[in-house]
């Protein structure tokens, strides 16, 4: 058992030794380029093609963030989706409604299943509408075929090659119960609808998984800053205006960057980082999934240099608070009995048997890419 796109072209990163990335990245810091007082996004976020990515060591170590530029839009049928699609092939699924955008913390959801949110999002209205869905089993067994072929299977091993394995009943059939459960309450699959000046505030996840996110209508803009810079960052900071930076002044010694993403490109950032996002047209339809397993080891994690080891103990948390070894009842409330369509809790089998055995699949994948023991530090 495991331990408890502005729109000029940016150049890709060089392929680098391992030892280089610590400090090629300290160099870009504001305060080693001469920044002015503001932020100046030196960060760059790196547009790659599948190729230029497969021969790159230093972004198959999953340690950056980059845009994945040729494969969505010339492989996937999701660039064909409706709005109209959407709404027939998974009307079931819960959607996480905001009426006048999410653009801040304290932003609060309308739960509606999505037959019943999309006619509220097509209405015309003053402030601009935002749609999130966490898609269940389910809901991916219907849409997974229009996410084929993933590029680079060993960098975006996702759980389709994973889940099946580790989350099984005794007769050796998948537990499709306790997947969708993981799938909703780790939000691993979203499904992001927003109209132009929609925004999700700054933040960055509470779980050490990394994540993509493919662009399939309309452009967004984002900000990236990697986790080495949380003492610097605040989720009230906008960082789509400048004029409000004032009230944050260490954001502007922060080492973070922008690009905007345009339909048919994939988006990639590692555990942790925080991202910041704003719909450029209407509609904008976005799809989201999670990855474990595929970073290096970094050092910015504490004591659990293996992220899909931080991963797994952000998750036993989140089960400590719900379930005890010894004691049959659950120690949480399941708030989903109140509010049909939140997010329930963690199940037990999930907590006790499935997820160690999904650890050891996670670190034999980190292996097989980086090594026993690789490391490379941000």
């Amino acid at each position: 058992a495991p331990p408890p796109r502005s729109r000029r072209r940016l150049a890709p990163l060089p392929v680098l030794p391992q030892l280089a990335l610590p400090l090629a990245l300290a160099l870009l810091r504001p305060e080693c380029v001469g920044a002015a007082a503001g932020q100046q996004f030196a960060l760059t976020i790196p547009r790659v093609t599948t190729d230029e990515l497969e021969r790159n060591l230093t972004l198959r170590s999953g340690l950056h963030a980059y845009v994945l530029t040729d494969h969505v839009g010339g492989s996937w049928k999701a660039m064909t989706w409706t709005l109209d699609y959407i709404k027939k092939k998974i009307p079931f699924e819960w959607v996480d409604y905001y009426p006048t955008n999410m653009d801040n913390v304290g932003s609060k959801p309308y739960l509606f299943k999505l037959e019943d949110a999309m006619p509220r999002f097509l209405q015309k209205s003053e402030k601009p509408k935002y749609m999130q869905m966490r898609i269940g089993f389910r809901g991916w067994s219907r849409l997974k075929k229009d996410f084929v072929p993933k590029p680079l299977p060993d960098v975006f091993w996702d759980d389709d090659e994973w889940i099946s394995s580790c989350m099984k009943r005794p007769d050796g059939k998948s537990d499709k119960p306790a997947i969708d459960n993981f799938f909703v309450t780790q939000q691993w699959k979203f499904l992001l609808i927003g109209e132009k000046g929609t925004s999700m505030f700054f933040h960055k996840d509470g779980t050490a998984a990394s994540s993509w996110q493919a662009q399939l209508l309309g452009k967004k803009k984002w900000t990236l800053c990697p986790n080495t810079e949380t003492p610097l960052l605040d989720v009230n900071i906008d960082t789509f205006k400048p004029e409000s930076y004032n009230r944050f002044p260490n954001f502007a010694r922060a080492l973070c960057g922008q690009v905007t993403v345009e339909p048919g490109e994939m988006l990639y950032y590692p555990a942790y980082w925080w991202h910041h996002t704003l719909q450029f047209e209407t509609p904008s339809v976005a799809y989201t999934g999670a990855l474990v397993g595929v970073e290096a080891d970094r050092h910015d994690l504490g004591a659990d240099p293996k992220p899909h080891l931080r991963f797994y103990n952000d998750l036993m948390d989140k089960c400590a608070k719900c379930w005890e070894k010894g004691n049959p009842t659950r120690k949480c409330e399941d708030i989903s009995e109140k509010w049909p369509g939140a997010a329930p809790p963690m199940l037990r089998v999930v907590c006790e048997t499935y997820l160690p055995d999904c650890y050891r699949l996670w670190d034999e994948h980190a292996q097989s890419l980086h090594g026993v023991g690789a490391k490379i530090e941000l």
